[in-house]
């Protein structure tokens, strides 16, 4: 039985303009850009049962595509059902005429963005370039929110991350992505996860700031696991869509996966376009055990837990990572 698809995620192209110290996709042998046709089936497939469904484009770098942008977002504008657009970009190739496109069709704007710039820039690299396109949407008036992958490397100055976006008065929110290790983060190189007690210290100290800094600001940097922990969505039994088999993403060549951070695990495979399996949808909350017995923990009723998919990659993430940083959230707002 198809489930009803609110969540669409279209991998546009896997190209991309950085070779990120721990990107999760690893290595491409070959260029591939998701062709017309394709969009248009996949957003068949979202449209089809009638309900509204939100559409969020990625990459690799979805902006080395601008066309196909454009045609997604006027395919799912023309099905009257796409309730909202996000896009996520590492910022580093922005135009004018991209920006045009954010605007014309109300993209909501995530970039990737690790800290200060000498901080990015050990991680993701072309700092000077991410910053200019920062810059860009801050001229424009584009409001966008940043993720960050937290890492050894950076996690002791979140703080300084903070600092950096309140230059920033279109910048309205922060996430943060725990390291997997996992494709070029598996490759033996430097990059590695934070430990536990670098982490609190870590997260301590970014929301200090963070505080400091949203008692100065007319609108605030919103911080999203803070919201999850503390916020309506903390009162939800299950937040994330790929939990529901309510997520689709569709990578460039047309197969299908619960969710992005399942993209490409052949553990995850739905089927194609072509020939969808829709019943694998729901593999992440149906056959996936919790990552640890969580019925005692004094934040039972008010942690979110965590994506199904992450709890998976147990054997490439310490769960614990996860539990410490919603402890220290919350242990943040007594």
């Amino acid at each position: 039985m198809k489930p009803s698809i609110r969540y669409l995620i279209l991998a546009l192209t896997n190209r991309c303009n950085l070779s990120c110290t721990y990107c999760y996709n690893g290595r491409t042998d070959a260029v591939v850009d998701m062709p017309g046709p394709m969009i248009r089936q996949a957003i068949g497939i979202a449209a089809e049962d009638g309900h509204p469904f939100h559409l969020q484009l990625t990459g690799g770098e979805p902006t080395l595509v601008p066309a196909s942008i454009e045609k997604a977002a006027i395919l799912a504008s023309e099905t009257g059902l796409c309730r909202s657009m996000g896009i996520q970009t590492n910022g580093t190739v922005l135009t004018t005429d991209v920006m045009a496109l954010f605007k014309r069709y109300g993209f909501q704007v995530g970039v990737s963005l690790d800290g200060s710039p000498e901080i990015h820039q050990k991680q993701r690299g072309m700092a000077a370039e991410t910053f200019r396109g920062l810059r860009m949407l801050e001229d424009a008036g584009i409001p966008f929110r940043v993720t960050t992958v937290v890492t050894k490397t950076n996690v002791l100055f979140l703080d300084q991350l903070i600092l950096t976006l309140a230059a920033f008065s279109c910048a309205r929110g922060v996430g943060l992505d725990l390291l997997i290790h996992k494709g070029r983060a598996a490759e033996g190189n430097a990059v590695g996860p934070a430990d536990p007690v670098s982490l609190e210290r870590g997260v301590r100290r970014m929301v200090f700031v963070l505080k400091s800094i949203n008692k100065r600001r007319g609108i605030p940097i919103r911080f999203r696991e803070r919201d999850l922990v503390t916020g309506t969505e903390a009162r939800q039994q299950v937040f994330c869509h790929a939990c529901l088999g309510q997520s689709l993403a569709v990578d460039p060549r047309g197969r299908l996966f619960p969710c992005g951070q399942t993209m490409g695990d052949p553990e995850f495979f739905a089927g194609t376009v072509e020939n969808p399996k829709y019943h694998r949808l729901r593999c992440l909350w149906e056959t996936l055990p919790p990552a640890a017995p969580c019925s005692d923990c004094d934040l039972a009723r008010s942690c979110p837990g965590d994506c199904p998919s992450r709890l998976h990659y147990n054997r490439l993430m310490d769960a614990t990572l996860v539990c410490m940083l919603y402890r220290t959230i919350k242990g943040c707002e007594g």
